[in-house]
């Protein structure tokens, strides 16, 4: 499977991933369950605000690339993606496929999602994962057709709380994009994925 195989449909709105980053004791002390519904709040009021206005959707796009660039932890999803890949990779090597990494998936998911309706979105549940971890169940609405549920997997790190990963109909994207990125890794090798990534954030 090719990179472009993982673009996002509308039905995975916004997407994302994990892995394993440490915690400081400050991060620690303002994880809560609350921080993570507030957090999630304030991304989503900002996300239906945009796609709501009458923006062109090349402006609307930019603002959301803006937004998920704050909002999903990139290095943590970065690295879990490419799986063990990871550790065969010299510094630069990682350096230049997460900054490949961000930019194809940013600019994909926010050229994708510009022309998006959506009537608003609610929080339904927040369940604690335990170790700074929430899963942040959320209904989207939109002007026809059934609401779409997503979950949204929030970590608190030494930057505040960020997204790492989105599980659509009990499917996580994160473990989705690992098995198609890795595939590409184990033909190509880092330096080719990285490229391949690059070529489709530039269209």
């Amino acid at each position: 499977m090719k990179p472009e195989d993982t673009v996002p449909t509308r039905r995975s709105f916004l997407a994302g991933a994990t892995a394993a980053l440490m915690i400081t004791a400050a991060g620690r002390a303002n994880s809560s369950p609350a921080t993570a519904r507030a957090f999630i709040t304030d991304l989503g009021n900002e996300a239906v605000s945009i796609l709501q206005s009458r923006q062109p959707s090349a402006e609307r796009a930019s603002r959301l690339e803006a937004l998920f660039r704050r909002a999903f932890d990139f290095r943590a999803i970065g690295r879990f993606v490419l799986g063990r890949y990871w550790n065969t990779a010299n510094p630069q090597q990682r350096e230049e496929y997460l900054r490949a990494f961000t930019d194809y998936v940013t600019r994909s998911y926010a050229q994708r999602l510009a022309d998006e309706e959506v009537s608003g979105f609610e929080i339904t549940s927040v369940r604690d994962l335990g170790q700074d971890e929430y899963l942040v169940q959320t209904q989207i609405g939109r002007p026809t057709g059934a609401p779409l549920n997503y979950g949204w997997r929030v970590r608190q790190t030494s930057s505040g709380p960020r997204i790492v990963d989105v599980i659509v109909e009990n499917v996580s994207l994160l473990v989705t994009h690992r098995s198609d990125f890795t595939s590409v890794a184990q033909r190509e090798g880092i330096e080719g994925l990285t490229q391949s990534l690059r070529n489709k954030a530039v269209r």
